[in-house]
């Protein structure tokens, strides 16, 4: 049995997809990342649209947002119950989904070309393996999102013109697939909704419509030397079949128009979709503004038709002052579109200032940048030579003027590495095809035409190619594998017990690498070693060689609050412009703090002690902390009896009575909590080891500032009983 087959035998697309799920809930799993680049503004809209406040983000934002994206998070949120790590779980499932519609896709598009059965399953691999579809499945972008779309309205039009199903008459003609109106009406519809996702597709929609045409119209390749009958039967098929690309676009039309007619009695003008265009051509058309000046002018217009109006009269004004800043434009947003670049959002870190460890690195290295280069490569291959014997209603020029559409489009407005994605749906297939061309050596080179489309090919790899190793990061690329690999040669040597070799070996880590994770490791190890001091002084070089990373001011703290010195471990767990919410889950999580009895929530050294509670209030003289309803509590206790004291209080504007339920060591007291601050006595059984865990459990209201509130925790402590 050929490896090949081996490879692709019965259940393949089943073992594709549970590795493409495996894959994104292995990223998931890790601790919730920290929100970057368009995240940020999608999570705030999504949260002011479940708690009502509608599209009032965009009152003063840059630009007015495609909506579908934002209220399809919000959605997520609401079944999340506000938790934004269990609202990434929609995403991942469409995510997966995607490696499937890939598998569709592949066998629709190259129907008539493949002769490989395993060429739709090398698609879905891979989709299931890029990396960059595997990051992007947790993160919060419409990116998946319009994938999902792209790919489902793509493979609904080409069911509609009958791929995958179409027969030939006795003319030569293609007779008309049953069932086409649903699928076409279907088509439109998905690629509405995909124009409201991201409205890139927004103009392409007449295309599509035009292919449809193209399609039925004209004769599929056993009537193309016909010519006689070419120009007397060519008008009654046009005739005949006008309508499928006019549902289609009527049904786009249908759906887009909804969002359209509320913009224009929100804002008085009819905008299509947003005005991110109008953004664009401001901001990327060397204006003599800066980025913050033109911020700070767009958002004083408050309403958004007339801040898109201003933003494209100002890029207009600039383009006729100098029409040469399209040309020079060009190549730069090539480079933007081609490049690999260590966005922040590369590898989805609860720090974007903490770095990644080797094996996942690596993984990226292969998985995202080799195989992206390996993907467009093939892609190139295949596209020219799928064109060898395309027919006018072939598949493939939707697929390359889609391709060239998108480019053109980012061209001349803005280009991103990750606006690849509106690419890889079309280019998979086509690498994928052209891979098993490779692999079988099914190549036509040796033809003339064969020799001029190898020609064509050379030199669009020799552009890309030129563009991405010239542009590509190598030294971060060199510092991390230099750095993770001394790492992983630490940890190998402490695991074995060979402890100043794994101290030396992070210390050049550190050496190849100066990056704030080193020095934790190295802090980690000596305090280990018993060193603490050693320890705390490594924590303090983490903080300061990156202020504003969290995770060392946080362990710097623990170590100084453990040699007693409150003060600067206050300070220290203070951080630098830390989200006070960020290090407590942190702390929690991360820290294994000094067993204490008597924890004071909110006196700054309750960090891992403490979960499930926001940052501290000064409330009727008392440093506090609200819960969010179900807040941990950790402290020491003997094994046996004891007694639990807290110090509790539940205020509510409206003077209800709150009941919250305390729980200890698989026991749970219920009291009624009063207004006023008051002390709580319990009667709790300490386990035999590990300590005692306290869980104080209430109902919630709905702040004005938008948190969710139980009750407030002033202090808590056990004792032994008496």
């Amino acid at each position: 049995m050929h490896l090949w087959s081996f490879v692709f035998g019965p259940w393949s697309l089943t073992i594709i997809l549970l590795l493409a799920l495996g894959l994104r809930l292995l990223l998931w799993s890790q601790p919730l990342h920290e929100p970057a680049n368009d995240e940020v503004e999608y999570i705030t809209v999504a949260r002011d649209l479940l708690a009502g406040r509608g599209w009032s983000f965009y009152d003063t934002y840059h630009w007015l947002r495609a909506p579908l994206y934002p209220l399809f998070l919000a959605g997520s949120l609401w079944l999340a119950g506000g938790d934004l790590h269990l609202a990434a779980l929609p995403n991942l499932a469409l995510s997966v989904a995607n490696v499937y519609l890939s598998y569709r896709l592949a066998a629709a598009l190259l129907r008539r070309t493949d002769t490989h059965t395993g060429m739709p399953l090398l698609a879905a691999l891979l989709t299931a393996v890029l990396w960059t579809n595997v990051t992007f499945a947790s993160l919060y972008m419409a990116e998946t999102l319009f994938a999902f779309l792209f790919k489902a309205g793509l493979l609904a039009a080409l069911y509609a013109a009958g791929e995958g199903r179409r027969t030939v008459d006795q003319a030569g003609w293609a007779r008309e697939p049953k069932g086409r109106w649903p699928l076409v009406l279907l088509a439109g519809v998905l690629f509405g909704l995909a124009t409201l996702t991201r409205s890139i597709t927004l103009f392409f929609l007449p295309v599509i419509g035009l292919w449809l045409l193209l399609a039925h119209a004209y004769p599929t390749p056993l009537a193309v030397f016909r010519l006689r009958s070419l120009v007397s039967d060519l008008w009654p098929v046009v005739r005949r079949r006008w309508l499928l690309p006019a549902l289609f676009l009527a049904a786009a039309a249908l759906t887009v128009a909804p969002w359209t007619a509320r913009n224009w009695l929100a804002y008085g003008e009819p905008i299509a979709v947003e005005t991110g265009l109008s953004y664009n051509m401001w901001l990327f058309n060397e204006p003599r503004e800066s980025k913050d000046e033109i911020h700070r002018a767009l958002e004083r217009i408050e309403n958004p038709a007339e801040r898109a109006d201003y933003a494209t009269a100002r890029g207009v004004e600039r383009l006729r002052e100098d029409p040469a800043i399209l040309l020079r434009k060009l190549w730069p947003n090539w480079v933007f579109l081609t490049r690999v670049k260590p966005i922040q959002d590369r590898f989805l870190l609860e720090s974007y200032y903490a770095v990644v460890e080797l094996p996942l690195f690596v993984a990226a290295l292969v998985l995202d940048d080799l195989l992206y280069v390996v993907i467009a490569l093939a892609a190139i291959a295949g596209l020219v030579r799928a064109t060898s014997r395309a027919g006018p209603g072939s598949p493939v020029w939707l697929v390359l003027a889609w391709v060239g559409y998108a480019v053109f489009t980012m061209l001349l407005t803005h280009g991103e590495a990750r606006y690849r994605h509106f690419l890889f749906p079309v280019l998979i297939p086509f690498a994928a095809w052209q891979l098993v061309r490779w692999r079988s050596r099914n190549s036509s080179a040796d033809t003339p035409r064969g020799l001029r489309k190898s020609a064509v090919v050379l030199a669009l790899w020799a552009v890309f190619l030129w563009t991405v190793l010239t542009a590509y990061p190598w030294d971060w690329a060199g510092w991390n594998t230099a750095r993770g690999w001394h790492t992983l040669a630490g940890d190998a040597r402490w695991a074995v017990g060979d402890r100043e070799g794994a101290l030396a070996s992070y210390g050049q880590a550190i050496q190849e690498h100066d990056v704030p994770d080193a020095w934790l490791r190295l802090g980690h190890a000596r305090r280990a070693a018993g060193d603490l001091a050693g320890a705390a002084e490594a924590y303090r070089r983490a903080w300061r060689r990156e202020p504003l990373y969290y995770p060392a001011s946080t362990w710097y703290g623990d170590a100084l609050r453990e040699l007693g010195d409150e003060e600067r471990a206050r300070r220290a767990f203070g951080g630098s412009f830390a989200d006070e919410g960020r290090v407590l889950g942190y702390a929690w999580r991360e820290l294994s703090p000094v067993p204490v009895r008597r924890v004071d929530v909110g006196g700054g050294l309750d960090f891992g002690y403490v979960d499930g509670v926001y940052p501290a209030e000064e409330i009727d003289g008392a440093s506090a902390r609200w819960t969010d309803g179900r807040a941990r509590i950790r402290l020491a206790a003997s094994p046996g009896p004891a007694v639990l004291e807290l110090r509790l209080a539940a205020p509510r504007l409206d003077g209800s009575t709150v009941t919250a339920e305390v729980c200890a060591a698989g026991t749970c007291h219920t009291l009624p909590l009063e207004h006023s601050w008051r002390a709580y006595r319990l009667p709790v059984a300490a386990p035999a080891s590990g300590g005692l865990e306290i869980e104080v459990r209430s109902a919630t209201f709905a702040a004005p500032d938008g948190r969710v509130l139980g009750v407030l925790v002033d202090w808590a402590r056990v004792s032994a009983e008496r």
